[in-house]
């Protein structure tokens, strides 16, 4: 499918939206201040799926399900987006960004400045936010890229997916972010009819702490030497079961040369690691040939960002200290 590039999509106040040509569905990009991004966010009204009659009379509703609508507002047109049960619960993605700027400010941390990025599909349905906390949550591991805490949302309110909160650590290197696998899965929040608000501060308070303790994790992995030929059985045994053959591969091929690559023939028979690979670019940030778990933790997390599902990407992050924990078994 043609790549459709998304323009004039410029929101209120100084937030700034970024085009992107994607495949179907387009996808939008915010990135600001929080209070900035938060402010540019869709809102959304709920009322009955109804069809017109073909003459004058009532309107036909559907007794079990309602409709969920964008509301004019900005950039964002009033377009039917979902349709739900009427026992789900819709929790707006201005909604979720209240709970995490509360949350947030009752740990001490000040939201309104944060840099804040927020990927929505073409209808504002589904939101992946990402919030940088700053200089106070800052890493060093010594490989002379240092890492920023980030707390991530994933929302949608077109009952895809439950409003799931955690923190991943962000590697910036050039221009390009790879997040590295010291995921902290804070909680989920199941849209169903309560008179309870979601409660996520003290989730939100012990991720922090464990994010404290990855120090020590990250540390471990920058001492422990691999030999890359023992790279193999891993990428042909507990990565292949997990993510595929042809991320198997890609995996493999960066930890031998430092570049990704994509298959020469995808239909040639073989392990992951008997497949002919054609070079693509240079991973950043990456060596030339993998020698710690630090670095397999890296390859790894590039890999993943290869996953245009914001669900599908976080899923595999925290997926990383597992499958470098099965690299330490093969490798014992």
């Amino acid at each position: 499918m043609d790549h459709e590039v998304v323009a004039d999509l410029r929101p209120p106040e100084t937030a700034e939206w970024i085009p992107v040509g994607l495949r179907e569905p387009p996808t939008r990009w915010l990135r600001g201040r929080f209070d900035e991004v938060a402010a540019a966010l869709p809102e959304f009204d709920r009322g009955p799926f109804a069809m017109a009659p073909e003459n004058e009379g009532p309107w036909h509703a559907n007794e079990l399900l309602d409709l969920i609508t964008t509301r004019d507002a900005g950039s964002w047109s009033r377009r039917p987006v979902a349709v739900v049960s009427k026992s789900y619960r819709l929790i707006g993605h201005r909604q979720a960004a209240q709970i995490l700027a509360e949350s947030l400010a009752d740990l001490g941390l000040e939201p309104e400045g944060l840099d804040t990025h927020a990927t929505l599909d073409r209808y504002g349905a589904r939101l992946a936010l990402e919030v940088n906390l700053g200089a106070g949550w800052v890493v060093h591991p010594g490989d002379g890229h240092p890492l920023v805490l980030q707390l991530r949302c994933l929302n949608s309110v077109d009952a895809s997916a439950m409003l799931r909160v955690c923190f991943t650590w962000y590697r910036l290197v050039c221009t390009n972010g790879l997040v590295v696998g010291f995921s902290k899965n804070v909680g989920r929040v199941v849209h169903r009819e309560s008179r309870f608000a979601p409660d996520v501060r003290d989730e939100m308070a012990r991720g922090l702490a464990l994010a404290k303790e990855d120090r020590l994790s990250m540390r471990r992995w920058l001492e422990r030497d691999i030999v890359p030929d023992r790279l193999v059985p891993f990428t042909d045994g507990p990565l292949k079961d997990r993510w595929g053959s042809r991320d198997a591969a890609r995996f493999l091929h960066i930890a031998r040369t430092g570049f990704d690559a994509e298959f020469v023939d995808r239909f040639q028979p073989g392990a992951p690691s008997d497949k002919v690979m054609a070079p693509t670019i240079r991973v950043p940030g990456s060596p030339e040939a993998t020698r710690t778990e630090w670095d397999v933790a890296q390859a790894l997390s590039w890999v993943a960002r290869d996953r245009r599902d914001p669900a599908a990407h976080l899923d595999r992050l925290l997926e990383i200290p597992r499958l470098v924990g099965k690299l330490s078994e093969e490798l014992a």
